[in-house]
């Protein structure tokens, strides 16, 4: 394995071994601590290492998975992206997932404060049979905030193919009709390269909106007033066992 890295970003990547699988982690403004391994699966936590997201800050992941391996990532805590002061914050993610690997990232809540400018991006490269399932929840404002400006962009391909793409500009201070309108609560659950195994009926409420790639998958999204009124956790734990039952 190599390390693609500059000085602040966060590494991990993941190959088979022996006994374990072989992990390399390497920690920038994000820590990542190995929570379980087996011979080609490997689970690591990710923490903030300091105050996140501050004006000025730059959050840089990158998340390699070999073929034939699984690697689940859990958020250990919530991100805020504070006031920034007039400065802006980034946050970038970058996903490699080779051939009949798998990769799940369930991520908590990222809360855009009143005050706070943030460039948001996931670019994830699947290989052939490859799957990727990621949960995501955009917050705009604490209790009592309308919330800042989030510019969230989405970029997932299969093979080289795109599968999903999206743009998201929104700004607590200037809804969107059509978008958030007077909620401030996107959760999402995005599964890519496979159709989910089960009925997603048990599980999918009225509330929840549903796409379908055409190469293969499921986005449900919930747009909803407060983060806990949004209820996606069963549709995150059926899709993950799916998964997590061929690893």
């Amino acid at each position: 394995m190599t390390d693609p890295a500059g000085p602040s970003t966060t590494v991990v990547q993941v190959a088979a071994g022996a006994d374990r699988a072989r992990v390399l982690l390497r920690s920038g403004a994000i820590a990542a601590r190995i929570l379980e391994r087996r011979p080609r699966y490997a689970r690591v936590g990710l923490i903030a290492a300091g105050a996140l997201l501050l004006g000025g800050d730059a959050v840089d992941l990158r998340i390699s998975v070999d073929a034939d391996c699984t690697l689940e990532l859990e958020d250990i805590g919530g991100t805020v992206a504070y006031d920034g002061h007039g400065e802006r914050a980034w946050w970038s993610s970058r996903i490699d997932v080779g051939d009949r690997g798998i990769c799940t990232w369930h991520g908590l809540p990222f809360v855009v404060a009143d005050g706070a400018d943030v460039d948001r991006s996931t670019v994830a490269e699947l290989g052939e049979d490859a799957a990727l399932l990621l949960r995501e929840t955009l917050v705009l404002g604490r209790s009592g905030e309308q919330g800042g400006a989030i510019r969230a962009r989405t970029r997932i391909a299969v093979d080289g193919a795109p599968a999903l793409i999206e743009h998201l500009d929104l700004e607590g201070r200037e809804p969107i009709p059509g978008v958030l309108g007077s909620d401030r609560v996107l959760d999402s659950v995005v599964l890519i390269g496979r159709e989910p195994a089960g009925d997603t009926s048990a599980w999918r409420t009225d509330g929840m909106t549903v796409l379908h790639p055409e190469r293969g998958g499921i986005v449900v999204r919930a747009i909803v007033d407060a983060a806990h009124l949004g209820d996606l956790t069963p549709g995150w734990a059926a899709l993950r066992e799916e998964l997590l039952h061929e690893a």
